[in-house]
């Protein structure tokens, strides 16, 4: 008989009633075999069971613990990778678009080359230097300057302001971002060192029209001889001691020569600054801009001195305390009164040069087509000053200004006495 047949039918209920006895027969038989063996099934067998599962956990464990250090080790080494890309792009970004944002704007940091081989030189200082020489009678760039980079056209700058009246030095601070200066206080950004002379120049300012009537020119002759007669009467009642501050406009331009011979005659005042001639007599530079006072410091002793210059075959005596190194047997008016010419024009020359340093620091914008035109000016004409500004006690004054050829005096200021030299940070 075909269990398998048998056990369709069975199923089907087509079964006769011998075929369903066998089957429920066979059916008992293997329900018997089957709680047979569930109990009675080895407990060796489920040990070795468990131990072959234990293995396979501890051989899991093992593959996963290499596994993870692979990872690991890959993953370190990615981000050390990573880690040093960074790094290198902020290095790149920081320093080389830094270095190419720097090309764009003016960059106080710069170095020009020394004609001594393998030095360099700041040009900030130089461009201070004759930036305030020429421009603020009465101050000089004092010590020494300040500049660092700070990136991407950014620079913190310095520098220090001598008041050769006062003999204080004060410390300004200047901060450049991308050719814009910020956080600047006083210093040369104040009216006082460039303007505070000019009302002995005011003919020079402002020149008298040509066409003025005779009696406008009566009247204004008449006001200058009774302010100069009040400028003496006050001196004379000043205690001989006191320390005044005054400039001096002359009758005439005096040539190099002549300015030498005036201080030589005068021992006992001190020159601090000779106004330079830079257009022609009774004119202006332009009738839309003002008229720009520039000058130099006569007085040798007056800067810092330093060993520092600018290339001495372009702008050759740039420091007036040097003009006695290669003096030879000439006497010292003839250096001096060239030296002063030479000094003044190295001075113009640098700033007409440096015009990004110009637009900066000065006052006014066009100032670097003026001194470009005030330099052809005076190498067609020559350097000659329609005035100066003096230091003396007033005692000096008194019994020296007869012999001078002023035109019109001011005082400036009075002190009881000369000033030690004192250092003040602002």
């Amino acid at each position: 008989m075909n269990f398998k047949d048998v056990m369709r039918r069975y199923k089907e209920g087509t079964a006769t009633e011998e075929e369903k006895e066998f089957v429920e027969k066979e059916l008992e038989k293997f329900a018997t075999i089957e709680d047979y063996y569930a109990e009675e099934l080895p407990d060796e067998f489920m040990s070795d069971r468990e131990s072959e599962n234990e293995e396979e956990l501890v051989s899991s464990q093992s593959e996963t613990t290499n596994i993870n250090k692979i990872v690991n080790r890959r993953l370190g080494k990615v981000v050390l990778v990573s880690v040093l890309i960074v790094i290198l792009l902020y290095v790149g970004i920081f320093y080389g678009l830094s270095n190419i944002v720097d090309q764009f704007y003016f960059d106080p940091t710069e170095e020009s080359q020394s004609n001594e081989e393998g030095l360099t030189n700041i040009d900030f200082q130089f461009d201070m230097d004759a930036l305030i020489s020429l421009n603020m009678p009465g101050y000089v760039n004092g010590s020494f300057t300040i500049e660092e980079s700070k990136g991407f056209g950014t620079y913190e700058t310095g520098y220090f302001l001598k008041n050769l009246f006062t003999q204080n030095d004060t410390l300004h601070f200047v901060d450049i971002k991308r050719g814009i200066p910020q956080n600047f206080y006083g210093g040369i950004f104040d009216s006082i060192p460039r303007f505070s002379i000019d009302e002995a120049f005011r003919d020079i300012i402002r020149p008298f029209p040509e066409e003025a009537s005779d009696q406008s020119v009566d009247i204004k002759e008449e006001f200058k001889q009774r302010f100069n007669s009040k400028t003496i009467e006050y001196m004379e009642e000043l205690n001989d001691l006191s320390y005044v501050s005054m400039t001096i406009a002359f009758e005439e331009d005096l040539n190099m020569s002549e300015l030498y011979q005036l201080t030589e005659e005068h021992p006992e005042l001190d020159f601090k600054w000779a106004g330079v001639r830079t257009v022609e007599p009774g004119t202006r530079w332009r009738d839309d801009q003002p008229m720009h006072l520039i000058g130099f410091v006569p007085d040798i002793n007056a800067e810092p001195s330093s060993n520092m210059e600018p290339d001495s075959d372009k702008y050759p005596l740039f420091n007036l305390n040097d003009i006695f190194f290669d003096a030879g047997n000439r006497s010292p008016k003839e250096i001096l009164s060239e030296g002063y010419q030479t000094h003044f024009t190295s001075r113009l020359s640098w700033l007409k040069d440096h015009e990004k340093f110009v637009e900066i620091f000065d006052y006014n914008a066009a100032k670097t087509e003026f001194y470009a035109d005030a330099l052809d000016y005076v190498e067609d004409n020559g350097v000659e000053t329609y005035g100066v500004l003096v230091y003396g006690t007033a005692e000096a004054f008194s019994e020296s200004l007869e012999s001078l050829p002023y035109d019109r005096i001011v005082i400036d200021e009075v002190d009881s006495s000369k000033p030690s030299v004192k250092i003040y940070y602002d």
